[in-house]
C-alpha cells in the first residue's frame, strides 16, 4: 500500500451513490465484480497511417504557419460536410463565398466563431472567421441571425464588415457508431481519474481506499486516468521534498496497485499532460515504465480503446468540459452536458478549442490532427471534469464524468458492469452504471 499502513477512518458519505444509470433491475442484480478473470488486451484504435501515439514519438516540432493551416483544413472540411448534409452533393447548390463579400442577396459562407478580443463570447464582440479557402473575418451584428430563434449557442476561442445572417448551420452526428459489443460474458470496470492524493501531502489515501475497494470487488478491468502527481502539487512547490525521482516514485506507486488488485485485473494507466511524469504536451504521450506487467498498459491522452469484442472505450484526461463551457456563449441552449459532448462528435475531435483554454497546456497542432480524432461514436466516452458528475447516454454513447478520487467535496469513482447485449438492445439494459463516493 501507499503511504500509511494505517487504514484511515471512513469519511462521511463513503461508499454513497452520487449518481446510477441503468435499468433498475439491472443495477439490483449487478455484482460490481468479475465473475472469473478475463483475458483482456486493449487495442489502440486511434491511428495515423498505421502507427500509434507512442513515447518514442517526436512531439513540439510544428510551427504557427503549419499550425494555422491544419486549423484551416478541418474548417473547410467540416464546412463541406455541412454543407453537403443540408443542400446535398451537387456542389452547385452551395457555392461558398468569403465571410467579408458585400451583396445585397443572400449568400452562402463558412466559418470559425471567435471573440474579437479573445476569452469567452460575448454578443458584441464575435467575429466570424474564414478558412484558407474563404479568407478574411467579419463582425457578426449582435447575433441579429439568431434573435429569430430560440437557441444559440457558440464556443470556438480563439475590415470591418457587419454581416446579418438569415440562418445558421451545424452538422448533426453523421458518422456510424460502433453498435453493440460482442462480449460473452459480464464485464465489470472501474474507473478513477485524477488527482489520487492530496495537493498538501504524499499519502494517497484515496488511492488506497480505491484500491482496497478494488481488492475486495475484484473488476475486470481499472482504469486510472492521470495526473498521477500534480504539477500543482506542494512537490512541485518545494513545500515537500522527495528523496527519489518522480519516476521512481511513479514506478512504486504502480507496484503497489498491481500487488493489491493482483495480476488477473486489467489495469490501463491514462496519461496527462498535467502529470509531473509525463510530457507536459497535448496529445500527450504514454508514460514509460521500467518495469513491465503483462496486465499494465500504458496509454495516450487521449484514447480510444477496443477494450473487449467490440467493446469501444473513449478517454482523455483534459477537462475538456470545463473547457468549452468556459468559452461558451449559450442562451436557452438546452442541456450544457449534451451540447458539449455534441461538440466533440461533430468536430470529429476530442479537442476542437482553438487555442486551448488553458493558458499552460502546450499544444502540438501536427499530432492533434492525427491523434485525437474521433472517427467513430464509442459505446463508452470517459470525460473526467470538476463538473458536475454524471452518466448520460448521449447518441446511443455511454458518457462519463467520474468526477475526481481527490476532492474537497468528496472523491469519487465510476463502476460498470455490462452484460452481453441482446440484439436492439438499448444502453440501460445491458450497462449498470454508477458514480460512487470512495
Amino acid at each position: 500500500m501507499l503511504g500509511s499502513q494505517t487504514p484511515r477512518t471512513q469519511t462521511e458519505g463513503s461508499g454513497k451513490i452520487v449518481y446510477t444509470f441503468g435499468n433498475p433491475s439491472l443495477i439490483k442484480s449487478a455484482s460490481w465484480s468479475s465473475s472469473k478473470p478475463q483475458n483482456i488486451i486493449p487495442k489502440q484504435l486511434i491511428q495515423h497511417e498505421g502507427q500509434t501515439l507512442t513515447s518514442k514519438t517526436k512531439y513540439m516540432y510544428d510551427n504557427l504557419s503549419e499550425r494555422i493551416a491544419i486549423d484551416a483544413d478541418k474548417l473547410f472540411e467540416i464546412g463541406q460536410k455541412i454543407c453537403k448534409k443540408k443542400f446535398g452533393e451537387d456542389t452547385s447548390l452551395f457555392k461558398l463565398v468569403n465571410v467579408d463579400e458585400v451583396s445585397q442577396d443572400e449568400v452562402l459562407t463558412i466559418g470559425r466563431i471567435f471573440c474579437e478580443f479573445g476569452g469567452k463570447l460575448d454578443a458584441t464582440s464575435t467575429m466570424l472567421l474564414g478558412s484558407n479557402e474563404f479568407v478574411c473575418r467579419t463582425q457578426l451584428e449582435a447575433f441579429q441571425c439568431i434573435s429569430r430563434t430560440d437557441r444559440y449557442d457558440f464556443w470556438i476561442k480563439s475590415s470591418w464588415r457587419h454581416f446579418n445572417g438569415e440562418r445558421n448551420y451545424h452538422r448533426q452526428i453523421s458518422f456510424k457508431s460502433c453498435g453493440h459489443p460482442e462480449i460473452e460474458q459480464d464485464l465489470s470496470i472501474v474507473v478513477a481519474a485524477g488527482p489520487f492524493t492530496n495537493s498538501e501531502d504524499l499519502h494517497y489515501d484515496p488511492l488506497n481506499d480505491l484500491l482496497l475497494y478494488c481488492k475486495d470487488n475484484k473488476p475486470d478491468c481499472l482504469i486510472l486516468i492521470g495526473p498521477f502527481m500534480d504539477v500543482d502539487h506542494a512537490v512541485i512547490r518545494g513545500e515537500i521534498v522527495l528523496d527519489k525521482s518522480f519516476e521512481t516514485f511513479f514506478e512504486e506507486m504502480l507496484a503497489s496497485v498491481v500487488e493489491v488488485v493482483g495480476s488477473d485485473v486489467t489495469i490501463c494507466c491514462v496519461s496527462s499532460y498535467k502529470d509531473v511524469c509525463a510530457d507536459s504536451v497535448y496529445p500527450t504521450l504514454p508514460m514509460s515504465l521500467k518495469k513491465q506487467y503483462p496486465n499494465v498498459h500504458m496509454l495516450p491522452d487521449p484514447s480510444i480503446i477496443e477494450l473487449k469484442s467490440g467493446l469501444v472505450l473513449g478517454i482523455t484526461s483534459v477537462d475538456v468540459t470545463d473547457h468549452i463551457l468556459e468559452y461558451e456563449l449559450a442562451v436557452n441552449a438546452g442541456d450544457k452536458v449534451k451540447r458539449v459532448v455534441n461538440h466533440l462528435f461533430n468536430q470529429e475531435t476530442f479537442y476542437p478549442l482553438q487555442p486551448p483554454a488553458d493558458e499552460e497546456m502546450c499544444f502540438d497542432g501536427d499530432l492533434a490532427s492525427k491523434f485525437t480524432k474521433i472517427d467513430q461514436i464509442p459505446n463508452i466516452l470517459i470525460l473526467p471534469s470538476n463538473q458536475n458528475r454524471y452518466i448520460r447516454d448521449i447518441n446511443n454513447c455511454l458518457t462519463i464524468n467520474p468526477g475526481r478520487l481527490t476532492d474537497a467535496k468528496g472523491g469519487t469513482f465510476a463502476r460498470m458492469m455490462i452484460n452481453p447485449p441482446k440484439e436492439g438492445d438499448k444502453l440501460m439494459n445491458y450497462v449498470a452504471c454508477q458514480v460512487r463516493r470512495i
